[in-house]
């Protein structure tokens, strides 16, 4: 039986919630980041893009633990490189409370080229 990730996370991590995992990807096929959200559950976590600008929330209610009562959020900001396209937008949660972000870029491959017919006109 395993516990949510949420129930299980280390107190000295505490201090870690909403702190970025690794670097953040930036290459021609994506842009893509992964922030650790593991004292939030799933529902108390939001992400919401207003224009370019991505934000990652999380808030829980105050909770009473062996040391008082405390209440966690955070807030991040992104924002998204202009070649972003920010309808590919993907999240995902893994099992261990880590959230990544990614969008796919607008490459040139998606202008569709088509041959142009060429009529010919008799004199």
């Amino acid at each position: 039986h395993h516990f949510p990730y949420w129930g299980n996370v280390h107190h000295l991590n505490s201090l870690r919630y909403g702190s970025p995992i690794g670097e953040v990807v930036n290459t021609p096929e994506k842009y893509a980041f992964t922030v650790d959200v593991s004292h939030f559950k799933p529902e108390e976590i939001r992400a919401n893009l207003a224009g370019n600008e991505l934000t990652v929330e999380g808030s829980h209610d105050e909770k009473t633990d062996q040391h008082g009562t405390i209440q966690r959020s955070f807030i991040r900001k992104y924002t998204l490189p202009d070649d972003a396209n920010l309808k590919s937008i993907r999240t995902y949660l893994t099992p261990n409370g880590h959230l990544t972000i990614e969008a796919s870029k607008k490459t040139n491959d998606l202008v569709q080229s088509s041959a142009i017919p060429i009529t010919m006109i008799s004199s």
